[in-house]
């Protein structure tokens, strides 16, 4: 690392400069300015809105480069050109974000292939060693494998066919689900627990991860498993990459500089950087297999931290959208505002409660009277919290953000996050694995 950041300090200061002229930048100073600037972007974009990063630097970053920028720049707009040029890009950009379609992974795709272009012509003659040519191929087909895997395998779509099955599958765990959730406004359909609508595929996914654009798809149930393995062939390309790179200009280094052998090298090689500067500019394809090496480098550590974050999910038997709602739990237990609810002889199965946005009639006693759960075929949904400890949040002065069914009687409050439970959690970190690896398909 230490080598990584002198290099890329000497390079904005003598890379091909000479005595009285002023500083030269070549194409590698600005790989590497865009390599490090874009990578702190989809740092700041896909883990900045985590409740981890809440109050953080990278938090704030995220609300800056998410909300104020935006915000500031439509302002400016409004005052000195009406409105226009926000109006006339506001189409395009709701594509961009809203809509499907391969721009990004065409992206990714072109990046990926260029690279191994370059690797194979400019790295490639130097690596001799059987193994490693041997290695090179298989694993660097193995990202375009999964992407393939990941992009057109269907997530988990609900559909009315399907979402009988769908809602056998996972329990409401009236936490963060709960059975008297409205049916989706666009589906038309009854949410199963850990489903999400997503906004833009236009279909409510089981077991809703995120909708990655990288792939161009929903991350669900059904294709959780080879979006793991898009990350984790990536990161071993980039980390294989980023050794295969260093190693040839390392090779090239001692031919140059130490014919005599590794003896008359110096211990710390990299604080050599005079020399290894001179070795990057000294021939075309040593200033190629260096801006590969930096790239690799660079992004390897964005992937390595976005691969720690869905195992920490899978272990703690979450998905990326659960997390964000269990960051509200966990604040509104902070702020004393969860509360535990007993059931009092209450049949669920026949009698719930209305959702606290009024669409039913009240009853006398100030309760919303009961509907049975219905599918789009006629068929009752059995609920899940028929005698359970229910969990409600509750807001100031006593109103909720979801109604309490007919029966139910609040006990206590909720002490801390450790005290609720979820279910599911599978209780070990290979029995979460299977659930991902191994789904229940309808």
């Amino acid at each position: 690392m230490r080598f990584i950041l002198s290099l890329i300090a000497q390079f904005s200061v003598v890379a091909q400069s000479t005595p009285g002229q002023g500083m030269k930048f070549t194409a590698l100073h600005y790989v590497v300015a865009f390599i490090v600037i874009f990578s702190t972007v989809v740092f700041i974009v896909l883990f900045g809105r985590l409740p981890t990063f809440k109050g953080t630097i990278v938090g704030k970053a995220h609300i800056l480069l998410w909300h104020r920028i935006p915000a500031k720049l439509a302002a400016i707009d409004k005052t000195v050109t009406g409105g226009r040029i926000c109006n006339a890009t506001s189409s395009w950009g709701n594509y961009l974000i809203n809509e499907k379609h391969w721009g990004v992974a065409a992206f990714y795709v072109t990046v990926l292939t260029v690279a191994l272009i370059f690797f194979f012509k400019d790295a490639w003659r130097y690596i001799t060693n059987p193994i490693h040519r041997l290695l090179i191929p298989p694993l660097a087909f193995q990202p375009y494998f999964y992407l393939y895997l990941s992009a057109f395998t269907d997530p988990g779509t609900i559909t009315p066919s399907n979402v009988s099955r769908q809602l056998e599958i996972f329990r409401y765990d009236d936490i963060i689900f709960y059975p008297d959730m409205p049916p989706c406004r666009t589906c038309r359909t009854p949410k199963p627990a850990r489903s999400k609508h997503c906004g833009v595929c236009k279909h409510c996914i089981a077991r809703m991860d995120h909708h990655c654009a990288w792939i161009n798809n929903c991350v669900g149930y059904y294709n959780y498993r080879f979006f793991l393995g898009f990350i984790v062939s990536n990161l071993i390309v980039l980390s294989y990459g980023s050794y295969l790179t260093f190693t040839v200009l390392y090779m090239e280094y001692m031919r140059q500089y130490f014919p005599g052998g590794y003896d008359s090298a110096p211990k710390y090689f990299w604080a050599d950087y005079v020399k290894w500067i001179k070795l990057i500019h000294s021939q075309n394809w040593t200033a190629t297999v260096s801006s590969l090496f930096m790239i690799a480098t660079l992004v390897c550590p964005l992937v390595i931290a976005f691969l720690a974050q869905h195992i920490l999910f899978i272990h703690q038997g979450v998905t990326t959208n659960e997390s964000e709602k269990w960051g509200e739990v966990e604040w509104a237990v902070k702020n004393g505002m969860l509360y535990i609810y007993e059931n009092c002889g209450f049949n669920a199965e026949n009698d719930v409660a209305e959702t606290a946005s009024g669409s039913g009639s009240e009853s006398e006693s100030g309760l919303a009277r009961s509907r049975p759960a219905v599918l789009t075929n006629g068929t009752q949904i059995k609920l899940e919290n028929n005698g359970r400890r229910v969990y409600i949040q509750v807001y100031g002065e006593g109103e909720m953000n979801r109604s309490v069914p007919h029966g139910m009687v609040q006990s206590e409050k909720v002490p801390d996050l450790d005290s609720i439970c979820n279910i599911y959690d599978k209780g070990g970190f290979f029995k979460n694995w299977g659930e991902v690896f191994f789904p229940k398909y309808t």
